[in-house]
This record gives C-alpha cells, sequence and structure tokens, in this order.
C-alpha cells in the first residue's frame, strides 16, 4: 500500500500509554499515523516507528494545532480519523480543589478536544471518516475524590454524543470508547497528586482512596495494547457502535448504569468505609 492511498489516523496524546500502543497498532495493521506528542524526546521515539509521522502537538496551543493541521493539509495524505486520546487527570476532595485544577483539567480533556476536533473535521468529512474520543468508565461514573477527572470526561461524553448527532447528516462517525484500568503512565503522574496540602476533613480518606487506586492501576489494569485494538476495530468496522467499554468488569458497569442511584451510593459508601479500616 502506498502513502498516497494508505487511510491516515492523527492520534493525540501519542507519546506513552495508550497514545502509543494506539499509534504502533494501527500503524502495524495498514494505517498511516500522524501520532501527535509535546516532547522532542517523544516525538524523535515516535519518528522511528514505521508508517508513523510524529507531529508536535500540545492540545492546549492553539498555535501548535494550527501548524499540525497545515502539516498535514500539505502532506496532501487526507485524514481518515482522529483519535482523541490526550488527556490529563487531577483529583482530590472537591472541596479542596482549587478553581485552577478544574480550568487545567478541562483545558486538556474537553477544550483540548475540541480545538483539535473542530480543526481537522473538514478533512474527515472529506474522507467521510471516524472520530474516536477516548473516554473513561470516569465518563459514567463519578467516584469520590476523582471529581475533576469525571467531570471533564461527562462532559467529553456529552460533546461526542452531540457530535455524533450532527456528523451523521455528514457521513463522520463519532465513537466514544470507554476504558476501564490500563496500566499507563498516568497512574505514576499520580503519585504527586498524593502530596497535594489538601486540608479538608476528607483529606486523610482520599489519600488512601487515592493510594488504592494508583495500586490497582498498575497492578491490575488491562494492557493499553487492548485498547489499540478495538480502536483499530472502530476505524475497520462498517457500522461500529457509538460506545466501547473497554474493561474486565463489565457486569459490575452494567449495574452501576442501571442501579438507582440511592442504592450506588450505599455500595460506594461501603466501600470507602472499608478502605478506610484497611489504611489504619
Amino acid at each position: 500500500m502506498t502513502r498516497e492511498n494508505r487511510r491516515w489516523v492523527l492520534v493525540t496524546g501519542a507519546s506513552t500509554g495508550i497514545g502509543r500502543a494506539t499509534a504502533e497498532f494501527l500503524a502495524g495493521h495498514g494505517f498511516g499515523v500522524y501520532a501527535g506528542a509535546r516532547k522532542m524526546e517523544d516525538l524523535a521515539a515516535l519518528g522511528s516507528v514505521p508508517q508513523v509521522v510524529p507531529v508536535q502537538l500540545d492540545v492546549q496551543r492553539a498555535a501548535d494545532v494550527q501548524a499540525a493541521l497545515d502539516r498535514i493539509t500539505a502532506a496532501g495524505t487526507g485524514l481518515f480519523g482522529i483519535v482523541n486520546n490526550a488527556g490529563i487527570a487531577r483529583a482530590g476532595p472537591l472541596m479542596d480543589v482549587p478553581v485552577e485544577d478544574l480550568i487545567e483539567q478541562f483545558d486538556v480533556n474537553l477544550f483540548g478536544v475540541h480545538r483539535v476536533t473542530r480543526a481537522f473535521l473538514p478533512l474527515v468529512v472529506a474522507g467521510r471518516g471516524r472520530v474516536v474520543m477516548i473516554s473513561s468508565d470516569s465518563g459514567f461514573f463519578a467516584a469520590p475524590f476523582f471529581g475533576p477527572y469525571c467531570s471533564s470526561k461527562f462532559a467529553l461524553e456529552g460533546y461526542a454524543d452531540a457530535l455524533r448527532r450532527e456528523m451523521s447528516l455528514l457521513g463522520v462517525t463519532v465513537v466514544i470508547v470507554e476504558p476501564g484500568r490500563v496500566v499507563t503512565p498516568i497512574w505514576n503522574k499520580g503519585e504527586a497528586l498524593l502530596g497535594r496540602a489538601f486540608t479538608s476533613s476528607l483529606a486523610p480518606l482520599a489519600m488512601k482512596v487515592g493510594r488504592h487506586a494508583l495500586e490497582s492501576g498498575k497492578t491490575k489494569g488491562l494492557s493499553p495494547a487492548s485498547v489499540g485494538r478495538v480502536i483499530h476495530q472502530i476505524l475497520v468496522a462498517k457500522r461500529p457502535k457509538a460506545r466501547y467499554l473497554v474493561a474486565r468488569e463489565k457486569m459490575s458497569y452494567g449495574l452501576l448504569r442501571f442501579l438507582p442511584a440511592g442504592m450506588v451510593d450505599a455500595l460506594v459508601a461501603k466501600k470507602l468505609k472499608r478502605l478506610d479500616r484497611e489504611g489504619e
């Protein structure tokens, strides 16, 4: 397959984790990949992967988005898909979380998605292609002490639902991917959050919950490649579903979606009490 007739996809946040695994998987299965990353060392590493073209792209910077658009447009490959993967996680008791943390959380996880999607949609429309939003199980279940991250993913799902219904009129498919625990560097980055100076009465419990979440994420998560495989499936399927949950605990998640809120709240409170006792 030549460069001219290969389908090309832009993957944001491709330096590590789900983004890197997705870029490598798609490149190894017939796609050309524009891999967005911020740091020069990450761009250099991505450049060593066959069929991957590294693109400097910080989704918070409009200038980066425009430069990436100009470069991809000039390459003449067209663009079949966008995989909006770039994201960050902020956490803590909401009564302790600074407004600045929420602004940063949404600027990457929602506004950054919009900057990229809005810029590249004309290319995807021209190719009647696909937009894949990397959400999370946190996009439908709001865990205590992860309010900033959950809020941004709930917002992303609303954004994606609206976009899907609009883009269906133009022949473009929009799909949400909801990974559960995945072993990625985001858990290592979360270590720094445990050192934050939270001062409310909920801070000690939040720290215990945070440590438990980090340990579970590092030891019990799926591989990033498992998400990359699902994204490939979405890009090649004739009629992909609107949502794909990528997790081991699918039955449990199904119950969380349909049980009464009061019952879910009671289950969460019971788990929090258990973690509080175990962390003593």
